[in-house]
C-alpha cells in the first residue's frame, strides 16, 4: 500500500483503477528487462572460452627412434603443435571429429625394420651406379678430346682415366620368422646391372697403334716421306660373351670396337670403319693401300717436338647387354699413343 500510495500522490483526477493499471504495467517491464539480462548473461556463460590453464589441443609431428637390445624400434613423440580448424576439419569423420590424441610411443616390426635398412641400401646402391655411369661418361670425353690415354695393353679397370667399379652393398638376410624375398630378385634395372659386370667382368684392354710396314722394323728405322702405310688397332677387336648375376639377375656382355680414329701427328686425322686391316707383311707393302685404312705422310717430323709424331688412336666400343627383362649398348672410348719417327730418303747420284 505504501508504494500504491506513492505512485497516487501528485496524481489527481486520476481514479483508483487507473492507477492500478499504470503500478502493473511499471512492474512488468522492470520484470521483462531482468530476464532478458539473465538470458544474456547465460549465452555469455555457454559462449565463453576454455580457461588458458586448459591449454590446446595437441598433435604429434615428429618422433625419436630409440632401438632396444632386442633390435626393437621404440618411436616416442617430441615435438607437437596445437590442433587448428584446418586439421578438425580434415580430419573428422562420421560421428568422431578429428583425432587429437598425442600418440606417446610405437614399436615396429621386425619386417618394417628390415624392409627400411634394405630400402636405405638400394638407395645407396643407386646412387653409387649413378656417379659410375657420370664417370665412365666423362671418361669417353676425355679420351676424345686427348686428356686420356692408356699405355698400350692396359687394363680398362685399372687406369687413372678410367673410373673405379662402384661399391656395392650386400643386401642382408631378412630376419627369422620374416617371409624371404622371391628367388632371384633383381636388386637393379638391366641397364645398371650391365653397367656393374662392366666394371667387374668385362676387361677391355686398350688397343695399340698398329703402322705397316712397321718402321721400326725398316733398315732406315723410321717410316718415309711419300710412301703409304696401313693402319690398324692391334688386340682383340671382340670380346665375349660374358656372364655376371652379382645384380639379383643375369646379364650378358658382348664388346665389338665400332671403328678408330687415327690421328697422324701432322695435323691430319684419318677415321675406318671398323679396326682396319693388319699388314700382310708382304714385300709390296710399301707401294699399296690399305683396302681399309692407310696413310702418306707429306712432310718429315724433324721439326716437330722430339723429332718424331706422335700418332693417336681412338677407338670406339659398343657393349652390347642383354637381360631377361631388357637389353641394350652402351658405349666405351679408349685411347693410346705411339711415337713415329717420319723422315725422307735422299737419292744420292754417283760418278
Amino acid at each position: 500500500m505504501a508504494l500504491f500510495e506513492r505512485h497516487t500522490e501528485g496524481r489527481e483526477g486520476l481514479s483508483e483503477r487507473a492507477l492500478r493499471r499504470k503500478l502493473v504495467l511499471v512492474m512488468y517491464h522492470k520484470t521483462s528487462a531482468f530476464v532478458v539480462l539473465l538470458l544474456v548473461l547465460g549465452v555469455a556463460l555457454v559462449a565463453k572460452p576454455s580457461p588458458a590453464w586448459a591449454g590446446p589441443q595437441m598433435k604429434c609431428i615428429h618422433y625419436k627412434k630409440y632401438v632396444g637390445k632386442s633390435g626393437q624400434v621404440t618411436e616416442v613423440c617430441d615435438k607437437s603443435v596445437p590442433v587448428t580448424s584446418s586439421d578438425n576439419s580434415n580430419g573428422s569423420s562420421g560421428g568422431g571429429g578429428s583425432d587429437t590424441s598425442v600418440s606417446t610411443a610405437r614399436t615396429k616390426s621386425p619386417k618394417e625394420i628390415y624392409d627400411e635398412k634394405v630400402a636405405a641400401i638400394k638407395k645407396k646402391n643407386a646412387a653409387a651406379m649413378d656417379a659410375y655411369k657420370i664417370a665412365l661418361a666423362q671418361a669417353n670425353d676425355h679420351y676424345k678430346t686427348g686428356e686420356c690415354t692408356f699405355t698400350p695393353g692396359g687394363s680398362f679397370s685399372g687406369q687413372d682415366c678410367a673410373p673405379t667399379k662402384p661399391n656395392l652393398i650386400s643386401i642382408p638376410k631378412p630376419p627369422k620368422g620374416t617371409p624371404a624375398p622371391p628367388p632371384n630378385t633383381p636388386l637393379m634395372p638391366p641397364e645398371e646391372a650391365a653397367y656393374l659386370a662392366i666394371a667387374t667382368k668385362l676387361q677391355i684392354n686398350a688397343s695399340g697403334v698398329g703402322i705397316g710396314p712397321d718402321p721400326d722394323l725398316s733398315k732406315w728405322n723410321m717410316a718415309v716421306v711419300g710412301h703409304s702405310y696401313w693402319l690398324w688397332a692391334t688386340g682383340p677387336t671382340h670380346l665375349g660373351p660374358v656372364s655376371d648375376s652379382a645384380s639379383g639377375r643375369t646379364v650378358t656382355l658382348e664388346a665389338n670396337l665400332t671403328k678408330v680414329t687415327f690421328d697422324m701427328g701432322d695435323g691430319n686425322t684419318i677415321t675406318c670403319n671398323g679396326p682396319g686391316t693388319p699388314y700382310p707383311g708382304d714385300k709390296d707393302g710399301l707401294y699399296s693401300k690399305s683396302p681399309t685404312c692407310s696413310y702418306t705422310y707429306a712432310t718429315t717430323s724433324r721439326h716437330h717436338t722430339g723429332g718424331t709424331y706422335p700418332v693417336r688412336a681412338t677407338t670406339y666400343w659398343s657393349i652390347t647387354y642383354t637381360a631377361p627383362d631388357g637389353n641394350g649398348t652402351i658405349p666405351i672410348v679408349l685411347a693410346t699413343e705411339r711415337d713415329l719417327k717420319v723422315g725422307e730418303l735422299q737419292t744420292v747420284i754417283t760418278h
